[in-house]
């Protein structure tokens, strides 16, 4: 009993050696299969580059030529009943100019400038890699942030305005 017995834990601890010697090389492989991978992964940054390649608040194009983000944004944009009513007016103007398009943009981009205010524009090209749900998510996170002038009512019309500025 005592021979078959130290055979058996032999073969074992020698069967236990081997083993441990393919799963090291497994880990070394796989090691070095991911340091391979470093070259190829892109971050957030380049996915939001490729997905939206470039977010300009439309207003920025249209109205700083005339007038300076102060002069039009106030501490956190205008209020949404405003910005129609200040589209509508800057629109009547003889020398504006203003399509239909340009409208819609003008106003989704002075809509978006709430959020632009805390966030800079590299920040919310980042919300361009997310699913349509998980923007609202946030924009809903971010109205819920103690300080937001942001009413909830307001987060359909954010998202919208978002979607239209980067082009979804």
């Amino acid at each position: 009993m005592d021979a078959r017995f130290r055979f058996v834990a032999g073969f074992l601890l020698a069967f236990n050696a081997l083993m441990i010697l393919i799963l090291c090389g497994v880990v070394m492989d796989t090691r070095e299969d991911v340091r391979g991978l470093e070259g190829v992964l892109v971050t957030k940054q380049e996915l939001a580059n490729v997905a939206a390649p470039r977010l300009t608040l439309f207003h920025e194009d249209k109205c700083t030529g005339c007038h300076s983000e102060r002069r039009f944004a106030g501490p956190h944009g205008p209020m949404p009943g405003q910005i129609d009513q200040v589209v509508a007016q800057m629109g009547a103007m003889r020398d504006a100019h203003f399509t239909d398009q340009d409208v819609a943009k003008i106003h989704g981009s002075l809509t978006v400038m709430r959020c632009a205010q805390c966030h800079g524009t590299d920040k919310l090209r980042l919300l361009a890699i997310k699913t349509p749900e998980e923007r609202m998510q946030i924009i809903r996170e971010m109205i819920a942030k103690p300080g937001s002038k942001i009413s909830p009512d307001e987060a359909e019309a954010i998202l919208r305005s978002y979607e239209e500025l980067i082009g979804f």
